[in-house]
């Protein structure tokens, strides 16, 4: 059984692997200052939910984008599973051509979601994750990822929106009514849902004009992408894969079985 870890700014994704068959994913909240003990506990517990043991786990592979919280899981997964993590970064197989100024910056979870959308069908695509940030990456034709641009996503503009207005109050994102709303949070859920599904046609359609493509096929993924897609008009051939990031990550840590395997740490006491 394979762990696979996906830390982002405001949640962490995590779910379990047999073979290439995902048996759960759940996903909790990335409290910076979470304890390893607290971790361990929440990740037992859910574990236990699915029917799974911890000595079921042979392997771990990490991804992250908040290096304080990463240090944290990795510690709880060598203290709770005694397994040394396989964490995402430079040094790493991942099978991609990354075409950008400093490939090294490049966001895990971004080269997660590339691994994966590839593996279903080559270049030219878009991948677009709607989580608290907006990200399009670009792969050419040559399945080379060229580029990533990175948009407020519906996460960050709500809480922007009720910082920056002292009038405007925090509210929970739900389905608009209509498109003008007639009280201050019918507007504002209007403003975020279909600003954000305006932004991202808008995006889809540029990228497509810019590589003079007729077509661009597009995989939508993230927290938030479930919410924005029904309000999508793009006429570019769309397929949502809600488990992208954690798929990518299995992927990833298939490729590096040779190079880089996983060991099981030692639980003798000295």
């Amino acid at each position: 059984m394979l762990l696979v870890c996906n830390i982002g700014n405001r949640h962490l994704s995590f779910g379990a692997y047999r073979d290439q068959t995902l048996c759960f994913s759940s996903t909790i909240s990335a409290v910076p200052d979470r304890s390893t003990d607290e971790l361990a506990v929440l990740f037992d517990q859910i574990t236990r939910m699915h029917g799974l043991a911890m000595s079921e786990f042979s392997g771990a592979i990490l991804s992250s984008v908040v290096r304080p919280l990463q240090h944290v899981v990795s510690q709880m997964i060598e203290q709770t599973l005694h397994l040394r993590p396989l964490i995402v970064g430079p040094g790493i197989r991942t099978g991609l051509s990354i075409r950008t100024d400093i490939p090294s910056q490049l966001g895990a979870d971004i080269v997660a979601n590339t691994v994966a959308a590839l593996k279903t069908g080559g270049g030219p695509l878009a991948v677009i994750a709607l989580g608290t940030a907006t990200t399009v990456t670009g792969v050419n034709a040559d399945g080379d990822l060229i580029g990533v641009l990175i948009a407020p996503g519906v996460a960050s503009s709500l809480e922007t929106l009720s910082l920056s207005a002292a009038e405007l109050p925090r509210i929970a994102l739900e389905p608009p009514r209509q498109l003008l709303g007639r009280n201050t949070i019918d507007s504002m859920t209007s403003g975020l849902i279909y600003g954000q599904a305006a932004m991202v046609d808008g995006l889809i359609q540029r990228l497509a004009d810019e590589w003079s493509l007729e077509q661009l096929p597009v995989v939508l993924t993230g927290r938030h992408a479930a919410e924005i897609l029904p309000y999508l008009r793009t006429g570019q051939p769309l397929r949502h894969e809600p488990d992208l990031t954690l798929n990518g990550l299995q992927q990833i840590w298939q490729m590096n079985q040779r190079t880089k395997p996983e060991h099981r740490l030692s639980t003798k006491q000295p």
